[in-house]
């Protein structure tokens, strides 16, 4: 750093140390801010540069001349982060920079407006498909910190509930999801300041649990957030709401980790700085086994799935998280094959029927809800919503929908669960008699998903029929059902239906602001799957052949001695492959490969099979035309038989129709004139 030296200027003659030094100091700090405002001047402002003080006059811009101005720059900075995060091509390019598009969108959430609704809906796509990477910690952990202030600070404070509101919540599930996956493998960027900073925000959405007790699409993801935040901060947050008993809470505070504690008060924590090691259960391992097996083609897949049943009791855990994470996985692999399916159901329908008998135990309403995990439910009918619009076939489609039964079965208070399909969950009464009665919750995950999943297939020519029997159960559970907190589904799934989403698949000439259609989270259970996959299980080896010896050359024959070994040949060896596809007019060179040769012996094995399926089915119609003449001459004689019939009766004839009787009376003339003439000739 170079020495400045400021000449002074002594006026007033000898003056005392310490003004000398606070002379010097005014005159360098005046130095330097005229030099500072010389180079800004200098050199020319980006009018594309996201700043704070821009945010400050967009916002104060609203309602004045330079609002229009304003919009257009914000609007091509949204244009800007949405190649920089990559939705078309889910989060990789050339052009992607992740840590910047998302630290854009965040400070253009900030704006008011339509511009904040547009920065909102571009981070929910892209922190739904963005590949999960140790580079991301710390622009996830300002996401987390940012997007939980401005839910305390702003959203909370409003008496009703907004589409932005729910925007902001998704948010912090995905952020929180991507935190947890890798905190579980490793964490080793997580610092101490960020897990303070983030346990300050946990403690104020835990204030704010108690606001959505009757909304528990947003209730569950509130409870995520708060689960993944301690199992990230490695301490407990105590939360206000009354849905927490005292008792639970005492449990997960044993539960903690060693190292640390909470004050009497709640408002302060010792954070544990040493990670981890993160030890995977039984049953979330066994579900990554099957993702790798139905993507591998396996044979032992139905083993695996024999092994998933059998550690089913792990769902029924406190710590419910690593069992979201287990059923997000058995989602993926159920759009892939039906088998999956069944046991994804077949875990769910046990998992609910076996906690029916706990709240009964309990007396008090609020610890009816605490007593059971009701989020596995919840995440499973969102999982049953995106089997039913992106599984590969109408199959998987319908049996999520009505189940494995064939029929469609009315929709009626049912105290026992046949099956955990849409339809079966949307008649599940178990405690009907009970005013204080858990399990509306599952009622109202099965209508809130029912409604967005008409709304996705609203443009689907293809499957006008499921969203035609989705429509149908809605009206008929909505005559149905009784409790106003279930019906509040529908209302608030409209709503939130009604935003913006996909940004990239606008064109270029139209406006970022124009209504489309809702987005749903379709590619995060993917990344889970994959993720873990790739950090816990060890990677599949291909199939690579082994070494093979060297042949050793023989010594070469007398022509005699090949004469002889040519005959032999001749009369027991059979044509190789080599000759075969030479004989059948392949070209000798270049020779076909392995899945060239195994396509060909395939394509020769359908070509027989279908020649013999043609030979059959001339045969078939060869005999089908030989009844069809059979019973048409059958027909032919009955009706001449018949005409007979009645021209005896009537015109007593025996002769067929149009036909000439001469030929009769010339015979009987003749046979009379030889009677007659006869015994002349004999005299003569």
């Amino acid at each position: 750093m170079p020495i400045i030296k400021v000449p002074v200027v002594r006026k007033f003659g000898i003056v005392s140390h310490d003004e000398h030094q606070k002379i010097q100091q005014r005159l360098l700090a005046r130095y330097l801010k005229e030099n500072n405002f010389k180079s800004k001047k200098q050199k020319p402002k980006n009018p594309l540069e996201l700043t704070e003080e821009f945010i400050e006059d967009f916002n104060e811009s609203l309602k004045t001349e330079k609002e229009e101005a304003f919009i257009e720059l914000a609007e091509k900075m949204l244009a800007r982060c949405k190649r920089r995060s990559g939705l078309s091509t889910l989060g990789c390019g050339k052009y992607v920079d992740l840590p910047l598009a998302w630290t854009e969108a965040i400070m253009l959430a900030q704006c008011k407006g339509n511009i904040s609704e547009e920065a909102l809906e571009i981070l929910i796509i892209s922190l739904d498909h963005a590949p999960v990477e140790a580079d991301h910690i710390p622009v996830l952990f300002f996401l987390a910190e940012s997007i939980l202030y401005k839910l305390c600070h702003d959203v909370v404070q409003k008496q009703f509930l907004f589409s932005c509101e729910i925007k902001l919540y998704k948010l912090g599930f995905l952020v929180l999801l991507r935190l947890l996956l890798l905190h579980f493998f490793g964490g080793q960027n997580f610092s101490a300041e960020s897990k303070s900073r983030l346990h300050i925000g946990l403690k104020a959405v835990a204030a704010c649990e108690t606001c959505y007790q009757i909304y528990p699409n947003i209730l569950f993801m509130v409870h995520f957030i708060l689960k993944a935040g301690e199992t990230i901060c490695e301490t407990v947050v105590l939360s206000d709401s009354s849905l927490a008993t005292q008792a639970d809470l005492e449990e997960r505070q044993d539960k903690a980790f060693i190292g640390t504690s909470l004050m009497s008060t709640g408002t302060a924590a010792e954070l544990n700085t040493e990670q981890k090691q993160f030890k995977i259960k039984p049953f979330l391992w066994h579900s990554l086994l099957v993702w790798v097996c139905v993507h591998n083609s396996c044979s032992e897949i139905d083993e695996v799935l024999r092994h998933v049943l059998f550690y089913k009791e792990q769902l029924h855990e406190k710590n419910w998280l690593e069992s979201i994470l287990s059923l997000m996985v058995l989602g993926e692999t159920a759009k892939l094959n039906m088998s999956c399916l069944n046991v994804l159901m077949d875990l769910v329908r046990d998992f609910i029927a076996s906690s029916v008998p706990l709240p009964k135990q309990e007396k008090n309403s609020k610890e009816n809800i605490s007593c059971w995990c009701w989020e596995i439910v919840y995440i499973y009918t969102n999982i049953l919503r995106e089997i039913c619009l992106h599984s590969i076939n109408a199959d998987l489609q319908k049996t999520a929908f009505l189940g494995f039964c064939a029929c469609v079965a009315e929709l009626k208070d049912d105290k026992e669960l046949k099956g955990a399909s849409f339809l079966d969950l949307l008649c599940y009464y178990p405690l009907s008699n009970d005013c204080d009665d858990p399990f509306w919750m599952i009622r109202y995950g099965v209508i809130y998903n029912l409604v967005i999943l008409h709304r996705q297939l609203s443009r689907d020519a293809n499957r006008e029929g499921l969203r035609n029997a989705v429509w149908r159960a809605l009206q008929k559970q909505k005559e149905i059902e009784k409790d106003t907190r279930v019906l509040n589904a529908s209302k608030v799934a409209e709503v939130e239906a009604q935003g913006p989403t996909d940004p990239f698949l606008v064109s270029k000439g139209k406006s970022l602001l124009s209504p489309r259609d809702f987005h749903s989270t379709q590619y995060i259970g993917w990344r889970v799957a994959t993720s873990m996959c790739h950090h816990f299980l060890p990677p599949i080896i291909p199939d690579i052949p082994s070494p093979r010896h060297p042949v050793q050359k023989k010594a070469p024959l007398m022509p005699h001695e090949e004469s002889i070994l040519t005959l032999k040949e001749k009369k027991t060896k059979r044509l190789s492959l080599r000759e075969e596809l030479l004989q059948a007019g392949v070209p000798k060179y270049p020779y076909p490969d392995y899945f060239t040769r195994t396509d060909m012996e395939l394509r020769k094995i359908v070509e027989t099979q279908w020649e013999k399926e043609l030979q059959l089915r001339l045969k078939l119609e060869e005999k089908l035309l030989e009844l069809e003449l059979q019973e048409k001459q059958k027909l032919e004689e009955e009706h001449f038989k018949q005409i007979m019939s009645w021209r005896l009766e009537k015109l007593h004839k025996t002769t067929k129709p149009y036909e000439l009787p001469f030929q009769h009376e010339e015979q009987s003339k003749v046979s009379s004139s030889t009677q007659v003439y006869s015994p002349q000739l004999s005299q003569s």
